[in-house]
């Protein structure tokens, strides 16, 4: 990306668009400062503390910056990043560690550092905003607002001289006219808050509508969603598997396995030691954007467990068991939970850890067979004669025999002698509870017990540092108060968990968090939930509703509610009322942006296409289970165990001596076999017609 014309743009449009509004109504600091005396020095996010030393005098976000804003009478400067962010870190070490951007700065503005991984609700508000005003977010995301902390000027990494001409102009425009600047912000608040509060009454979208604009809005030549840069959007990647199942599309099954062989054939995958960078620099996957994210290689374990399972490829497999591993070797804490990132910088260099020179590579009979497979050259494939490794001129046939080389283990050898890229050791709820899901269905895809263990193990670490009673905290850190998409990744984990284990105490907990859930992120403005608790100074609530990297709040909520309300039928059959009323007030925004919906059409599938609810009772119940859970059937719902428990379509099934495998749908149950093949046999109607 060309960051620097990028930055240009949007500071050219700022200036139109802010002097318009005005033109409607227009002491130094020390160089000597201490270092590490900021606001920001008792912190414990490691992305705030990178900012500690900034002659900038910035603090945390809170009561106090605000305050100090009001009475003050200054605009506030909002950063937002995180600790893997590359582009985050050059703008601090360009611009944040400058005396004179610090000068103008701390004389004009009150200036907040903000980790969206601990925050992601503020992150959500102010993205919100940047989209509405600039068309884009990202990170680091900057913003201007008001004393109050209404945004007027939204965007990304800007350079050092980009960034003081917009913070000067702003700081003058703002003292020209003040209250006509305040009251632009508030209309585009009023504008923010409007969009969500849709209720409709019914949902009308179909099936065909979404397949359209799925495909135009995907790059058929090389995968993903259409652009210049392509991001892995896990929650698209399963919303294709589970549509394609329903409503086969030999188009979108093409495209889907051409994603999935240029994402994994790629840069992006770590071809040596596994797991995936966050997106490509590129529209054709080769060039990677360094940094690995737990979010993303989670979610990919469980799409390409899945992919497997669907299409029966062996190399998919081998991508999905890759990413386990990566994420146990290098992720994974002494306590049980799963840290929250890798940067993409080591010894001060961008993806040093993972590129080469030709002349590094250990020798090896087989070196120009390794050379040709991964693009290596002399010239290099990349910056500064280093070369990134893809494979995407190469059979996955082929590929297979290749990772098994010799010279492979060669260079993982010898690249774990560099330094390796520092890791954020935050451990986030929702993200482990991705973990969770994709060890589930590793286990489901191999019926490797490890997997399986790898799952419970996360289960009941979550269960015992990140859960107080129904209460789910953001991290391991009980005080920390838990988002939205805390309570729906761990119940959605859970309810998983409990399918391949027959645990009751899974799916009670995840039933009992969402109980809880819809009570303390209600809103009395819309059918969709708030994503936080928190009033502190935000000038909106946010009601997350987009899947872009991970499933958001509300749609992982909704997909929750109606598989909750077909196992607790007697006590919450409403739940499937609310998801319904939730699917209708997203209704248009999934019409327009499927591709960042998936989740809101997987719950569609979920509501239109009545589950197979197969209950088996019996000592036997889990080894039946596994017998019949061979293939990917997304409309299947297992439940059971050795005995009937309180999940009510379990009552009076049990046979003493006997494991029973009952076939139901809608509550209605066939005659009972003890046949696992029987049995999956009335799972297999032609079920198309129902969803034309």
């Amino acid at each position: 990306m060309n960051y620097k014309k990028r930055a240009i743009n949007i500071f050219a449009s700022f200036l139109v668009i802010l002097a318009n509004v005005l033109f409607l109504s227009g002491c130094d600091i020390s160089d000597k400062q201490d270092l590490g005396r900021n606001k920001l020095k008792s912190e414990t996010s490691k992305y705030l503390l990178q900012h500690s030393s900034n002659p900038i005098d910035w603090y945390p976000w809170g009561d106090e910056a605000f305050d100090k804003a009001r009475s003050e009478q200054k605009l506030v400067v909002i950063s937002i990043g995180y600790y893997a962010c590359h582009w985050c870190q050059v703008m601090e070490k360009e611009t944040f560690t400058d005396t004179t951007v610090a000068r103008l700065m701390n004389e004009s503005y009150v200036s907040i550092k903000v980790d969206r991984e601990e925050r992601p609700d503020i992150d959500q508000v102010y993205s919100d905003a940047a989209k509405k005003m600039t068309g884009s977010s990202g990170w680091p995301l900057n913003i201007i607002a008001t004393p109050d902390g209404t945004p007027l000027f939204a965007g990304t990494y800007f350079e050092n001289s980009d960034w003081q001409a917009i913070i000067q102009r702003a700081n003058y425009l703002y003292q020209e006219n003040p209250d006509e600047t305040l009251k632009q912000a508030e209309k585009l608040a009023e504008s923010l808050k409007a969009e969500v509060n849709n209720r409709n009454e019914s949902i009308t979208l179909e099936f065909p509508e979404i397949e359209a604009t799925w495909i135009n809005q995907s790059d058929s030549l090389n995968g993903g969603i259409s652009g210049n840069q392509k991001f892995p959007n896990s929650p698209y990647l399963s919303a294709l598997l589970d549509f394609t199942y329903y409503l086969p599309n030999r188009e979108i099954d093409v495209f889907l396995r051409k994603t999935l062989d240029n994402m994994a054939l790629g840069g992006m995958f770590d071809h040596l030691d596994g797991g995936f960078a966050r997106y490509s620099t590129d529209r054709e996957w080769k060039i990677p954007h360094f940094e690995k994210m737990l979010y993303d290689n989670a979610q990919l374990m469980a799409v390409y467990a899945k992919a497997y399972r669907k299409y029966k490829d062996p190399f998919y497999l081998h991508i999905a068991e890759q990413t386990a591993n990566f994420l146990v070797k290098e992720f994974k804490s002494d306590n049980g939970g799963f840290y929250s990132s890798m940067n993409a910088v080591s010894d001060e260099i961008e993806g040093g850890y993972y590129t080469w020179k030709l002349s590094d590579l250990p020798k090896s009979d087989n070196l120009g067979l390794i050379t040709e497979a991964f693009n290596i050259t002399q010239d290099g494939n990349w910056e500064a004669g280093q070369n990134v490794l893809y494979a995407l001129d190469i059979e996955k046939k082929e590929y297979l025999e290749i990772v098994k080389s010799p010279m492979i283990a060669k260079m993982s050898k010898e690249r774990s002698r560099r330094s390796a890229p520092p890791k954020d050791n935050k451990i986030i709820t929702n993200w482990n509870a991705l973990a969770l899901d994709g060890f589930v269905e590793l286990y489901k895809a191999t019926k490797n017990k490890d997997y399986l263990i790898e799952a419970q193990n996360l289960g009941n670490y979550l269960i015992s540092s990140h859960l107080n009673n129904s209460t789910v905290s953001h991290t391991n850190d009980q005080t920390d108060v838990g988002f939205l998409d805390d309570y729906t990744q761990l119940a959605a984990a859970l309810i998983q968990l409990y399918q391949v284990t027959f645990n009751e105490t899974w799916i009670e907990t995840a039933k009992n968090i969402s109980t809880e859930m819809l009570e303390v992120f209600k809103s009395d403005d819309s059918p969709l939930l708030r994503q936080s608790t928190a009033s502190d100074q935000l000038f909106m609530s946010s009601y997350p509703t987009l899947d872009t990297d991970l499933p958001s709040g509300n749609s992982q909520a909704s997909f929750n509610l109606v598989l909750l309300s077909d196992f607790y039928y007697d006590t919450n059959n409403n739940w499937k009322e609310i998801a319904e009323q939730m699917l209708s007030a997203q209704e248009e925004e999934i019409r327009m942006l499927p591709t960042f919906t998936g989740t809101w059409v997987r719950t569609l599938l979920q509501l239109r296409n009545s589950p197979y609810e197969v209950a088996i009772l019996g000592e036997k119940a889990n080894e039946v289970r596994t017998e019949m859970d061979m293939d990917f059937r997304p409309d299947i719902l297992f439940l059971g165990g050795n005995k009937e428990g309180n999940i009510p379509l379990l009552e009076y099934k049990l046979r003493e001596g006997s494991t029973m495998i009952y076939v139901c749908q809608n509550k209605t149950c066939r005659f009972p076999t003890e046949n696992p093949k029987t049995a999956y046999s009335m799972t297999l109607p032609q079920f198309n017609a129902q969803i034309q």
